[in-house]
């Protein structure tokens, strides 16, 4: 599993959604300012499961990574990677911290 760098900020927090109040953006393929460079976006399942699937572009069809978080346990996403997620079932809920490097801080 990706580990965040141990240099990383805290930076925010979503509030805990659910397939109802998540934004749908979120369950289509996308590279958002979450994923630029230096960002770790951490998704933390409080119930339920979810499935992120992590591709190498924004065209090409199959995905190149897949894991499975499930209740209880977090995933950490890559920077720079096109990704969806999945909800494995109606009442997953699940939040996402975003944490990062100094040096992007720094930058904005």
């Amino acid at each position: 599993m990706l580990r965040i760098p141990q240099s990383c900020i805290h930076t925010r927090s979503t509030p805990f959604w659910n397939k109802d109040t998540a934004p749908a953006g979120i369950f289509q393929r996308h590279l958002d300012q979450g994923t630029r460079p230096g960002v770790y976006p951490r998704l933390s399942v409080s119930k339920g499961a979810v499935r992120y699937l992590g591709y190498a572009d924004g065209v090409t069809p199959n995905p190149d990574s897949e894991l499975i978080i499930e209740a209880g346990h977090f995933g950490v996403f890559p920077p720079e990677k096109w990704h969806h997620i999945e909800l494995m079932s109606d009442d997953t809920v699940f939040s996402v911290d975003f944490f990062v490097e100094p040096e992007v801080l720094k930058s904005l």
